[in-house]
C-alpha cells in the first residue's frame, strides 16, 4: 500500500514539474532583433514574414531575425546615402553649367539683336524698294529682301532652340542645386522609417 502511494505521490511531482517547466525553455517567438543561425533563411509569423539576416543600421550586428519590411527600408536608406554620395560633385557640375549657361545666354542676346536688326532693316527695305521707281534698283533691293527674310527665318530657328536649351540648362542647375538638401532630407527620412519598422519585437 505504501508502495502504491509513493508511486502515485512521485507522477503527481513529476507532472507537476513537466507543467512547470520555465518560459525560457520553451520556443522562441520570432521578431526583429531574435538571435538567428542561418543567413537567408525565413519564416512567417502572423502573417509577416522575416528573414535571417545582419541589421545594416547597426554596427558589427549579428543574425538575427528581420521583418521585410525592415529590410526593404534599409535597402531604401542605403539607396539614399548612395545618391547622396553621388552628388558630393555637384559643386563642379553646377560651375560647368554655369558656364555653359552663361556662354549660351550670350550667345542668344547676340542671336536676338541681330533678328531685331534684320527685321529693322527689312523694314526699311521693303519701305525704300516700293518707294522707288528705278527698276534696277527695285530688283536690288528685291533680292536683299528675300535674303534678309531667309536670315530672319533661321535666326528665328536659332534664337528658339538657344531658348530651349538655356532654360534646360537654368533647370538643371537650379535642380543640383537643391537635390543636396533634398536628397540629405530624404535619406534622413528613409532613416526614420528604417529605424521604426526595425524595432525589437515588432
Amino acid at each position: 500500500m505504501f508502495r502504491k502511494v509513493l508511486a502515485a505521490s512521485t507522477a503527481a511531482i513529476l507532472v507537476s514539474l513537466t507543467l512547470s517547466v520555465p518560459a525560457s525553455t520553451a520556443a522562441t517567438k520570432v521578431s526583429n532583433g531574435v538571435p538567428c543561425t542561418k543567413a537567408g533563411t525565413t519564416t512567417k509569423v502572423s502573417g509577416f514574414t522575416y528573414r535571417c539576416a545582419k541589421n545594416a543600421l547597426v554596427k558589427n550586428s549579428k543574425l538575427t531575425w528581420l521583418s521585410v519590411e525592415c529590410l526593404d527600408s534599409i535597402k531604401s536608406y542605403q539607396g539614399a546615402v548612395k545618391a547622396q554620395s553621388t552628388l558630393n560633385s555637384s559643386t563642379d557640375q553646377i560651375k560647368l553649367l554655369t558656364t555653359q549657361y552663361e556662354s549660351i545666354s550670350a550667345i542668344l542676346a547676340a542671336t536676338t539683336t541681330a533678328l531685331d536688326n534684320a527685321k529693322a532693316a527689312i523694314t526699311k527695305t521693303q519701305a525704300t524698294m516700293n518707294a522707288t521707281t528705278d527698276s534696277t534698283l527695285k530688283g536690288k533691293l528685291a533680292v536683299e529682301v528675300r535674303e534678309l527674310a531667309d536670315a530672319i527665318i533661321k535666326l528665328t530657328n536659332s534664337r528658339l532652340k538657344l531658348n530651349n536649351q538655356v532654360r534646360d540648362l537654368d533647370k538643371e542647375r537650379k535642380l543640383l542645386t537643391t537635390a543636396p538638401q533634398q536628397l540629405k532630407n530624404a535619406a534622413s527620412d528613409a532613416k526614420s522609417s528604417a529605424n521604426l519598422l526595425c524595432t525589437k519585437g515588432l
